[in-house]
């Protein structure tokens, strides 16, 4: 069964250019662990919108566990104002984080 996580993230807006850099730098690595991912600026730069899909739940869990995950993870904690989590298409009222025990 397919799995689906989607990311909205509201940096700081002192810290949106380091945030762009840290997505850019692990967008090419993360793309190598999903079937699928697109990441995706807003047109008022404000945020940005990940979208990932797997294959299997093993896939996803793979992703999740991975050391640039985490990294992300990170980056978002530290330099994000906002996040809204979507998995399965269902609101995750959780931190990022707490994404890998899933």
């Amino acid at each position: 069964m397919k799995k689906k996580l989607e990311v909205v993230v509201w940096p700081n807006s002192r810290k949106r250019l380091e945030f762009k850099q840290s997505l850019d730098c692990l967008a090419e690595v993360l793309q190598n662990y999903c079937s699928s991912l697109k990441i995706e600026e807003a047109g008022d730069g404000l945020s940005y919108t990940l979208s990932a899909q797997w294959e299997t739940s093993a896939h996803m869990r793979q992703t999740l566990q991975s050391k640039e995950f985490s990294i992300l993870s990170g980056a978002i904690t530290a330099l994000c104002d906002k996040t809204l989590i979507r998995l399965d298409d269902k609101v995750f009222n959780h931190q990022i984080s707490d994404l890998i025990k899933q």
